[in-house]
């Protein structure tokens, strides 16, 4: 396999800012192959680093899953669930390989990397889980997990700190935080019944779309609701 980086400073670089040195520097090269540089590249037998996205892709949410498990027993599966999101989203990664320069070190189409692709969240993303599936075949399951780990250290320290809550709002607000850095909004959208019985009806909206509804005995009592009904619903695309 034929190294495939800018230059071998840029790639010394790299693997000294993930603190992990390669054995075979060729499984780097091919984690840093854009798909869009085949279309550029001269010679039979290029590959893209799709596969060894996929495999970080899956190395990742379980190396996150095992550590929450084990760091936080206390902690049901709805919060693990919503921590792990919080983890493996598309923006802590891309922010994780700014800092480790990932970008410039990208082969890729002059067209897309003219656009402004290199600092792009979702090719940034899935460079690194790229990456983490190259360290995985190159230093197997331990150096993985290792990698993983210290790049998340202080996302895991900042949950650690934050603690575990079963609160269906505070859930959602990792959430929705996770996935696009808004805050949900609540609105009380009806009042029935009589005044020492009542019912309310609420709803739960984030950049002013409507995520769920929820009722309740109080306006509290119908905004959690919603934010159950939320929360389930958010889980469930991205199960």
């Amino acid at each position: 396999m034929t190294m495939c980086v800018r230059s071998e400073e840029q790639f010394d670089r790299l693997q000294d800012r993930l603190q992990y040195r390669f054995t075979d520097p060729a499984c780097l090269a091919q984690a840093l192959v854009h798909r869009s540089w085949l279309n550029e590249a001269a010679g039979a037998g290029k590959q893209s680093n799709e596969r060894l996205e996929f495999l970080g892709d899956s190395i990742l949410g379980s190396v996150v899953a095992r550590r929450l498990f084990l760091d936080f027993p206390d902690a049901d599966e709805g919060w693990m669930t919503v921590a792990r999101s919080s983890l493996v989203r598309k923006e802590t990664l891309a922010a994780i390989a700014r800092v480790l320069e990932i970008g410039p070190c990208l082969l890729m189409g002059a067209g897309i990397a003219n656009d402004g692709a290199r600092d792009r969240d979702t090719v940034l993303s899935r460079a690194l889980e790229a990456i983490l599936g190259a360290v995985w075949i190159d230093g197997g399951s331990d150096a993985a997990e290792q990698v993983i780990l210290r790049l998340l250290s202080e996302e895991l320290t900042a949950i650690a700190d934050a603690g575990v809550t079963r609160d269906a709002k505070s859930q959602l607000q990792l959430v929705t935080q996770a996935r696009s850095g808004a805050q949900p909004v609540y609105a009380i959208l009806d009042e029935r019944g009589p005044q020492h019985d009542p019912s309310f009806r609420a709803v739960v909206e984030v950049d002013g779309a409507e995520l769920a509804q929820g009722e309740g005995r109080s306006k509290q009592a119908a905004e959690m609701d919603a934010a159950r009904r939320a929360l389930r619903l958010l889980l469930e695309e991205s199960a």
